[in-house]
């Protein structure tokens, strides 16, 4: 049976209603939660600790760790990959996904939202082929224990003008 940990947002409830329809045969954890939206020191550090104590509380367990391979410079992304580490020396049974952006909330809804300007490539999936891909990996006994799955490189200034696209009328 596979327990998904908190499971909210988008990801969380694909995954959820995979889990369901799928009846998967594997004993795993899905570890998905995480305060994405307060990047502040306090609030990533809290993450961590909470994530430590459940590790902590699960050492036989399968545990697989829904992680970004973001390197963006903030406190997301430093308690994420301290996570990560944490988890792979603490539990022999830990196993690491690193998922690109995913089209949703975050940076496509701060694009439609005029928060933030598009540069440079991004690499995006949608969220049923990321909650899949989670799947897959779950029913893995792989001897690597961290992998990142690609997505789909794009032009930054392009995925904001198909968000935008037919937006106020235009």
């Amino acid at each position: 049976m596979i327990k998904l940990i908190d499971g909210k947002g988008q990801l969380g409830d694909t995954l959820d209603s995979l889990i369901r329809k799928e009846k998967q045969n594997t004993n795993a954890i899905i570890y998905h939660t995480w305060n994405f939206l307060d990047k502040s020191e306090k609030t990533q550090k809290k993450c961590y600790e909470e994530f430590r104590k459940f590790v902590d509380e699960n050492p036989n367990s399968k545990i697989v760790f829904i992680s970004t391979y973001s390197q963006t410079e903030n406190y997301y992304n430093f308690y994420k990959q301290f996570s990560e580490a944490y988890l792979l020396t603490n539990n022999q049974r830990g196993y690491v996904m690193k998922l690109p952006i995913l089209i949703g909330k975050g940076i496509c809804q701060k694009f439609r939202d005029g928060e933030t300007e598009a540069f440079g490539e991004m690499e995006i999936m949608t969220i049923e082929d990321a909650a899949k891909n989670v799947l897959k990996f779950t029913q893995d006994n792989s001897l690597i224990k961290s992998i990142s799955v690609k997505g789909t490189p794009i032009p930054a200034n392009i995925v904001k003008n198909l968000i935008l696209f037919g937006r106020d009328g235009k």
